[in-house]
C-alpha cells in the first residue's frame, strides 16, 4: 500500500515565506541598531585592541568607523596613523597625523608621527622640521630628541646628531632604539669601539631584538673581531632566520674564517631554505603559499633574503683561509626606522 501524499495549500507556503523575510528583517534592523549603538569611543578602543594584537587591517577599519561618528577626535587620528604606518602605508599615515595637528596643533605626538611618516617616506629636511616641533612642544620626551637624531645622521649631520640621541638618553637611559641610533652614528664616526658598547647597552635592555645583534656584528667586523662578528650575525639570525642584513654580513666573513667554520655556515644556510619551507609551506594544490595560515613575504624581502644567500655563495667560493676581503660589512642602523609605535599607542590607549 502506497503512502499517501498530503498536499501542502499553497496559501502555507507563501505565508512561511513572508514569515521568513519578515524574520530576516527584524534580524537586520536588530543588528544594524546594536552596531549603531556603538560610540567613537568604542570602535575607537576596539582598534586599540586590534593593534595591540598585530591585526592592523581590522584596526584601520575600526578607526574608520570611529572617525565617522567623530572627525574631530586627534587620538583616532593618530592611532589610525600608527595602525597604517604598521602596514607600511605611510602616505596615508601621514595624512591622520597631519588632520590630527590642524584639530591640536601643539600636541608633540602627532609632531612625531609626523616626522616618523616623513623619514620613512625619504622626507628628511621635512622630518627634521616635525621631530623639531615634538621637542618645542614635550622638550622632555626623549622620542623626540632620539627621532631628531636619526634624521640628522641620514642627513649627514652627524655630530648634531650625537648630541641630539645624547640628550635622548640622559632622559630615558633605558631606551634601547636610542642607544642603537647613538651606535649607528658612531659607526658613521668611525669609532667602532664607542659603537660597541652602544649595541652592548642596547642589547641588555632588549636581548630578542635582531636588529641589535646584527649591528654589534657590525661594529665587531670593523674591529677585526671576525669570530666574535660571526656569533652576534648567529644569534641574530637565530631570532629572525629570514634576517637579510645578518645573513649577508655574514657571507662578508666567510673569507675571514678557517675552513670548519666556513663548512658550519654552509650547513646554517641549508638550515635556513628548511627554516623557510617550515614557515611558508606550499598550500594542498601545490602551488603558493597559504596565505590564511602563514605570514607571507613581502616581495622586497624575498628578493633581499636571495641576494644574501647568494652575495654569501659567492664570497664563501672567493674566501680562501684567512683571506680577507676589504669592504664594508652592510650595516643596517641608519636604515631601520626607529620604533616608538608600542609606547606611543600606550599613552594614546584607553
Amino acid at each position: 500500500m502506497e503512502p499517501e501524499t498530503v498536499a501542502v495549500p499553497e496559501g502555507f507556503k507563501v505565508g512561511c515565506r513572508i514569515a521568513s523575510i519578515i524574520l530576516f528583517l527584524v534580524l537586520f534592523l536588530v543588528l544594524g541598531a546594536v552596531g549603531e549603538d556603538l560610540s567613537a569611543k568604542d570602535w575607537s578602543d576596539m582598534g586599540n585592541a586590534q593593534a595591540r594584537r598585530g591585526e592592523y587591517e581590522e584596526a584601520v577599519a575600526s578607526y574608520d568607523r570611529a572617525t565617522a561618528l567623530d572627525a574631530y577626535n586627534p587620538d583616532i587620528w593618530y592611532n589610525r596613523g600608527l595602525a597604517l604606518s604598521s602596514l607600511g602605508r605611510y602616505e596615508e599615515a601621514l595624512e591622520c597625523y597631519q588632520r590630527g595637528a590642524k584639530i591640536e596643533p601643539f600636541d608633540p605626538d602627532l609632531w612625531l608621527g609626523h616626522g616618523s611618516a616623513l623619514s620613512s617616506l625619504g622626507r628628511y629636511e621635512e622630518a627634521l622640521e616635525s621631530y623639531n616641533r615634538a621637542a618645542e612642544f614635550d622638550s622632555k620626551d626623549p622620542d623626540a630628541w632620539n627621532g631628531r637624531g636619526t634624521v640628522l645622521a641620514r642627513l649627514g649631520r652627524l655630530e648634531e646628531a650625537l648630541a641630539s640621541t645624547d640628550k635622548a638618553l640622559a632622559m630615558d637611559p633605558e631606551d634601547a632604539d636610542a642607544w642603537n641610533s647613538k651606535g649607528a652614528i658612531l659607526l658613521q664616526l668611525g669609532r667602532p669601539e664607542e659603537a660597541l658598547a652602544c649595541y652592548d647597552r642596547a642589547i641588555e635592555i632588549d636581548p630578542e631584538d635582531p636588529d641589535l645583534w646584527n649591528n654589534q656584528g657590525s661594529a665587531l667586523h670593523q674591529l677585526g673581531r671576525y669570530q666574535e662578528a660571526q656569533d652576534s650575525y648567529s644569534w641574530a639570525i637565530a631570532i629572525d632566520p629570514l634576517h637579510e642584513y645578518a645573513w649577508y654580513n655574514r657571507g662578508l666573513l666567510v673569507p675571514t674564517l678557517d675552513e670548519e667554520t666556513e663548512e658550519a655556515f654552509a650547513l646554517s644556510r641549508e638550515r635556513m631554505y628548511v627554516e623557510t619551507e617550515k614557515r611558508f609551506p606550499p598550500t594542498s594544490e601545490g602551488g603558493g603559499y597559504d596565505e590564511t595560515k602563514n605570514e607571507k613575504l613581502s616581495g622586497w624581502r624575498t628578493v633581499a633574503v636571495i641576494a644574501a644567500i647568494l652575495a654569501a655563495g659567492i664570497l664563501s667560493n672567493l674566501g680562501g683561509k684567512g683571506r680577507a676581503l676589504h669592504r664594508e660589512p652592510l650595516s643596517s642602523p641608519l636604515n631601520r626606522l626607529i620604533i616608538f609605535a608600542d609606547r606611543s599607542l600606550r599613552r594614546r590607549g584607553p
